[in-house]
């Protein structure tokens, strides 16, 4: 165990319940590390962070249909001499709902210390009932030096100790001095849980002020997204980068997370991959909203997943949360049960109410298709929300070519009282926000005076 100490070993199961984006390969273990700087007077070591993602399509239920599954992880940590440093093991449980989640996946979490060097960590995974066995390895070059920071390291939620009393860790997260992440190494947002947490060590010769930005890009490379510029300050002992991005909107695929940070010496540039789920398109909403049969009944369970996602906008508390553990029969019994109860004319073919919602969101995702290449669907962006909801405005103030401010855009409703809804251009990327309005139902950014500039907030109170 020279120049190792094992330092936790933790299993992350319902933490790490995730669905990713069918261009994935879900048969394939996936293995992740992530290395941070330590020194001591006496020696250089690097942190590691490593994380396996075991997905669900490796194991197999241990009895008939309705049981759950087992499976078995072994980890073997080397040194570039073939040395074996730890192998530790641990066996998990997987319920029988979670295998019915498509997509669905766990992950397990192992933290070392070691010296310079390069080491390689090794994964098997062995389903209990089958005896199938999947391999895979990666290889860690530690730290020889400090670097200009750490690797980036992604989850999907990241907050502050509160204080002693709050040391308990919950499934699937990991604590970074006074921070908390909920990570599985690489994460997969939902249209229901769409921010991005990032936490990254920043390590200059002095103490600095750094710039950060955080875009969001494309497999390709092509930019998405990009957060105005914040300014962090650096002790010359090493500082930290954070923050939630919100990724509401986000069309399905596999992006990368890019955070820079410069300081006046010192330019740091990490990136770091994720993935978003998705749905089919929306054609299948336009197909409901054009008929007037029972067309549940004949769709596959990702239609069905389609066309309840938009239901946000309508659903009551009580009916929140139910669809996404139902079997696929039960998830036609709740759409229908959700429209009967919408139907203005019960007894005959045709649902009104529900033909005309998704005639709304077939109009949104023409009209309000956002994002450029990123192609995110009119009914997830702001603009889109509130036509659902509302219908269309009565006028429209739009300032798409402003140079005092990003591009904006003022609505208005008049038919029963007035309302204003301002929708800006933060990134210039064609992603408008909404970040003002007086309808108490919508909620408005403290900081909206700030983000529109003086004179574009005295053109919004003169329309």
């Amino acid at each position: 165990m020279k120049g190792l100490t094992l330092m936790a070993l933790a299993l992350i199961i319902g933490g790490s319940l995730s669905a990713r984006p069918q261009s994935r390969d879900e048969a394939t273990l996936g293995l992740s590390a992530v290395r941070y700087y330590r020194a001591t007077p006496a020696a250089v070591q690097t942190l590691v962070d490593v994380f396996c993602r075991v997905p669900l399509t490796l194991v197999s239920p241990l009895g008939g249909e309705g049981s759950g599954a087992a499976f078995r992880v072994a980890v073997a940590v080397r040194d570039s001499n073939g040395l074996t440093l730890t192998t530790p093991s641990w066996s998990a449980a997987v319920p029988a709902a979670m295998l019915r989640v498509r997509g669905a996946s766990t992950a397990g979490h192992l933290s070392f210390v070691v010296k310079p060097g390069r080491y390689t960590v090794a994964v098997t995974v062995t389903d209990s009932a089958t005896g199938r066995v999947a391999h895979q390895q990666t290889a860690v070059q530690a730290f020889t030096g400090a670097p200009g920071g750490s690797d980036l390291l992604l989850g999907t939620d990241i907050r502050a100790m509160t204080g002693p009393a709050d040391s308990a860790l919950r499934d699937g997260e990991l604590r970074k001095g006074a921070l908390v992440i909920q990570t599985s190494g690489d994460p997969v947002l939902t249209p229901q849980s769409a921010k991005l947490g990032y936490y990254l060590e920043l390590y200059p010769a002095q103490a600095e002020s750094a710039t950060v930005v955080v875009r969001v890009l494309k497999a390709t490379g092509e930019p998405v997204i990009a957060t105005p510029p914040q300014r962090v300050a650096v002790a010359a002992g090493g500082g930290v980068t954070q923050g939630l991005v919100d990724l509401a909107g986000l069309p399905a695929g596999r992006y990368v997370l890019e955070v820079k940070a410069a300081g006046a010496d010192s330019a740091v540039t990490r990136t770091a991959p994720f993935g978003m789920t998705g749905f089919e398109t929306m054609a299948t909403a336009q197909t409901v909203a054009s008929s007037g049969e029972d067309l549940f009944s004949r769709m596959s369970e990702t239609q069905l997943d389609t066309l309840y996602m938009p239901l946000v906008y309508l659903m009551t508390s009580e009916e929140q949360g139910v669809f996404s553990t139902l079997s696929l029969e039960g998830k036609r019994t709740w759409l229908r049960q959700f429209w009967a109860k919408r139907d203005p004319t019960p007894g005959t073919t045709r649902n009104e109410e529900r033909e005309g919602f998704y005639q709304r969101i077939a109009e949104a995702n023409r009209r309000y298709r956002e994002g450029g290449s990123s192609a995110v669907p009119g009914w997830r962006t702001d603009r889109g929300r509130i036509f659902i909801k509302y219908g269309p405005p009565d006028e429209v103030l739009e300032r798409h070519q402003s140079a005092s401010s990003p591009p904006y855009e003022v609505w208005k409703y008049t038919r029963v009282r007035a309302l204003k809804y301002v929708f800006l251009d933060l990134t210039r990327f064609g992603n408008y926000a909404l970040i003002y309005t007086d309808d108490r139902r919508e909620p408005s950014r403290p900081n909206w005076e700030e983000l529109l500039g003086t004179e574009a907030v005295q053109d919004v109170q003169r329309f």
